[in-house]
């Protein structure tokens, strides 16, 4: 390993640690500011739960089992619905950039449906699939499908065509041309159309858990509400948040095991510069 490639390691790392501390210092700052505030008598406390009664409560409902349930039910739903919806766009979405004809023909009917907020289609889905998962997975894959599909269809449209007529210019065609160079330069669209999805999957899981779900992040947040305990209308919006949270650092930490040379030009940014 060069010297440069070690000390933009170490650089990294710090990075990496000084990040880390900040950002546990900012999660700690918000905590203590919440709980006074809570226990200050400015608000009712029943209103705005401090920090350690929400965690007892999450406490309380993990002991009984019914907090592992809820986060369980909403995270199948979540998942089933986003491998859906994102492959079913991102398969799309690549078949409309490279074939003009389909896009011709498909490009008005997606825009429209495009333009109507997932939330729109609850009352419908439910009509159409009834109150079960059914209603519920098709829902999240619906919304989760569109910012794959746009990214993905901008990404692969939008290929260098410099980069396109060199590898033809090297016997690049067809499936090797999409896999060596299109889908590799569209790949930074693709990811950002990814993470996109993965939030609204978590979006959308707890609206079509508020109607007709027995178990879900969401029917926690309903229920509560309807019994006036703000404590589990708090520890369900913590739970969406850390599933938000742990996704997206999953994916991340994915992304540089799988894709190691993706993002290399931070690493450049970090390597001093080289002496004449």
């Amino acid at each position: 390993m060069s010297t440069q490639a070690r000390t933009a390691g170490i650089l990294r790392g710090q990075l990496a640690r000084h990040a880390f501390w900040l950002g546990v210092s900012g999660v700690a700052a918000f905590l203590v500011v919440w709980e006074g505030v809570s226990r200050s008598g400015w608000i009712n406390p029943i209103m705005l739960p401090a920090p350690s009664v929400v965690i007892q409560s999450a406490a309380e409902l993990a002991v009984s089992g019914a907090l592992l349930r809820h986060v369980l039910e909403s995270l199948w739903r979540a998942l089933l619905g986003f491998a859906i919806g994102s492959i079913s766009g991102l398969l799309l979405g690549i078949a409309m950039a490279r074939l003009p004809k389909l896009h011709s023909f498909l490009n008005p009917l997606v825009q429209f449906f495009r333009a109507i907020p997932s939330l729109a289609f609850v009352p419908l889905a439910i009509f159409w699939f009834g109150i079960g998962e059914t209603s519920k997975i098709v829902l999240i894959a619906f919304g989760v499908f569109f910012p794959v599909w746009v990214n993905a269809y901008l990404g692969t449209r939008d290929t260098n065509p410099l980069l396109r007529r060199a590898a033809a210019s090297l016997g690049a065609r067809g499936w090797r041309m999409l896999l060596f160079l299109i889908l590799p330069a569209a790949l930074p669209f693709i990811i950002a159309g990814v993470r996109i999805g993965i939030s609204t999957a978590l979006v959308l899981v707890v609206a079509s858990e508020l109607t007709g779900a027995q178990f879900g992040v969401g029917y926690l947040i309903q229920l509560s509400q309807q019994v006036f305990r703000v404590d589990h209308m708090f520890v369900g919006l913590i739970m969406l948040g850390m599933l938000g949270f742990l996704f997206d650092s999953l994916f991340e930490r994915g992304l540089a095991k799988w894709l190691p040379w993706y993002g290399t030009e931070n690493d450049r940014a970090l390597q001093p510069a080289s002496r004449p």
